[in-house]
């Protein structure tokens, strides 16, 4: 739902319907898809996750990281106007620990959403090296400017994928074995 209202906003501020504070920019609607992503992202990890020390200490961790990666914006509010890295330098990492975790669980459990884990583990990790790696496209030729482009969708059209599969899995699932 976050990234439908960040795509939308984007399209208004592109056609110049929309500006913000004067300026046209769809930094502040990155900036509030990166909040909602981190935490509709624990929110899930914290459902499929049974780790009782996890789970005491979800809330804690997931203020810190909060706390860490809102505190520049507090004292510079200016950087909500300017794409910047540094909320999804704080809150992907944890988000791919709680991956890697899960991963562990899937292991021991063998039951829950892998399908669904792997391609956020895909997703998370590939926007993590592009967003870092992000200032270094300055210069280069539009051939790997869309090349770079499709190493970044690629991941995505794969995780939604991977997510079909695991919901036709389920549903397959819910048949009863007489009617198969």
């Amino acid at each position: 739902m976050s990234g439908v209202f960040t795509e939308v906003m984007s399209k208004l501020v592109i056609r110049d319907y929309f500006l913000v504070l004067g300026e046209k920019t769809n930094a502040p609607f990155y900036f509030l898809f990166s909040i909602l992503q981190f935490l509709f992202l624990s929110y899930f990890y914290k459902k499929v996750i049974t780790c009782p020390v996890f789970k005491r200490y979800f809330k804690y961790l997931i203020m810190v990281v909060l706390i860490i990666g809102l505190v520049p914006y507090v004292f510079n509010p200016s950087w909500l106007l300017h794409f910047s890295v540094w909320l999804p330098l704080i809150t992907m990492p944890l988000l791919l620990f709680y991956s890697a975790y899960y991963f562990i669980e899937l292991l021991k459990n063998k039951n829950g959403y892998p399908f669904i884990n792997i391609g956020l583990f895909l997703i998370l990790g590939n926007t993590l090296i592009f967003l870092m790696t992000i200032q270094f496209y300055e210069g280069v030729s539009s051939y790997v400017r869309i090349l770079l482009r499709i190493l970044h969708i690629f991941p995505l059209i794969v995780l939604h994928l991977l997510f079909i599969y695991e919901c036709l899995l389920y549903f397959k699932s819910q048949i009863p074995r007489s009617t198969i």
